[in-house]
């Protein structure tokens, strides 16, 4: 069935038209008239198989990573870097259309290498070999290495590799590197039965969730150092992360921001970052052991001017929202919450710094947002060669 790709949609497939309905195709690209194989017809919508590419896109080229058709991580490694950057802007400016009624200009997307910079990685033990999980699937793929994460990382699972020919009984295995220390920490999720032979290869070891060397490494975020354990939540991307942190930094110094709440600080280090430049910060997280976190990070920077507190964002900002001028929320894939929202639009401050992974939910709590405008939106690829984007959207006070 020839057609030609009308666009792409927000996960990157090519959008075609059968018979007035929708057919979503993995892999196509923009103007390419493609040969598709239709694989399954729901009431309003297709999904097709690229059968053959009849007119190719200029901006298509031959994906590096030797797992691309069979593991879905890298799922832009099709096209270009540049017009990956391309479609993840338009991709945010047609979303604030859809869900925010906002024709917005994004100032700019901030990016740097394309492969080799994901700080950590996960990967499944299935028959004795390292596995990533496949796109949406419980199946897994053997793999050597993976183009996406730091060469330290990729040396790491080259070892593992002979460590789990021994080991028949491990699940799982987390991979995170020290950009500071340049050391590596390994949880394993399963039964060892050579503990040494994982203790070789790290400095931090922790086996079901139990330490055995080390319980955290030392991370860096522009001249801040920060704890992160095993179960910290922190950004894969050491280089982008410095670009967004500034970003922050930049726009506290020009508001001449005094007194900040963080909203979902997780271990401290928006917060820690901007510190030098306000009087006061106040930071709010519902994870007792990021909270635990951000007060030995607090104490590791010497920052004697934030404080940090354990709840819900929703209930404490109820309390807690009186005299900040601004406010730094940085919320789950989900969002600020709807009570939270409420108590933004009625606080005192007069900029809002709006962190998001997800742009749909940060289109929609702009409009809920309704007391406040947008000022500036910028983007960060902090996930290259995924359709996965990160945005500040700045609001201000109407």
């Amino acid at each position: 069935m020839e057609k030609r790709v009308e666009k792409l949609d927000d996960f990157g497939r090519g959008i075609i038209r059968i018979d007035n309905k929708v057919c979503f195709v993995k892999n196509a690209l923009k103007d390419e008239v493609v040969d598709v194989q239709v694989t399954s017809n729901k009431k309003n919508f297709m999904t097709g198989s690229l059968s053959k590419i009849i007119k190719e896109s200029p901006e298509r080229i031959t994906p590096k990573c030797k797992y691309y058709d069979m593991c879905g991580g890298c799922n832009l490694s099709h096209m270009t870097f540049n017009e990956e950057n391309n479609f993840k802007v338009e991709k945010v400016k047609n979303i604030f259309k859809k869900f925010a009624g906002l024709n917005i200009d994004i100032n700019k997307i901030n990016y740097k290498d394309e492969y080799n910079y994901r700080n950590k990685i996960v990967l499944r033990v299935k028959d004795n070999k390292l596995c990533l999980l496949e796109e949406n699937s419980n199946n897994t793929t053997n793999i050597d290495e993976c183009l996406l994460v730091n060469d330290k990382i990729n040396e790491v699972i080259i070892k593992l590799k002979e460590v789990v020919k021994d080991e028949n009984e491990i699940d799982k295995i987390m991979i995170r590197y020290s950009n500071y220390s340049n050391d590596v920490m390994i949880k394993v999720d399963g039964k060892v039965k050579n503990i040494d032979s994982f203790k070789n290869i790290c400095s931090s070891l922790i086996i079901n969730n139990k330490v055995i060397s080390n319980e955290f490494l030392i991370c860096s975020i522009l001249d801040k150092k920060f704890y992160v354990s095993s179960e910290s939540f922190f950004q894969v991307n050491y280089d982008v992360v410095d670009m967004l942190y500034k970003k922050i930094i930049d726009f506290v110094k020009e508001n001449k921001s005094k007194k900040v709440l963080d909203l979902y600080c997780g271990v401290g280090s928006i917060g820690i970052c901007i510190s030098d430049y306000v009087d006061k910060v106040f930071g709010v997280e519902v994870v007792e052991d990021a909270i635990k976190s951000a007060n030995k990070n607090k104490e590791l920077n010497n920052v004697d001017n934030i404080n940090f507190k354990c709840g819900k964002v929703e209930d404490v900002i109820n309390k807690d929202n009186v005299g900040y001028d601004t406010i730094i929320v940085d919320p789950p894939r989900s969002g600020v919450d709807k009570k939270a929202i409420g108590v933004l639009n009625n606080s005192n401050a007069n900029l809002i710094i709006y962190v998001s992974c997800d742009p749909i939910t940060l289109a929609r709590d702009v409009k809920l947002l309704s007391n406040y405008q947008v000022k500036e939106v910028e983007l960060f690829n902090m996930f290259p060669r995924t359709y996965h984007c990160e945005s500040v959207c700045i609001l201000e006070r109407r």
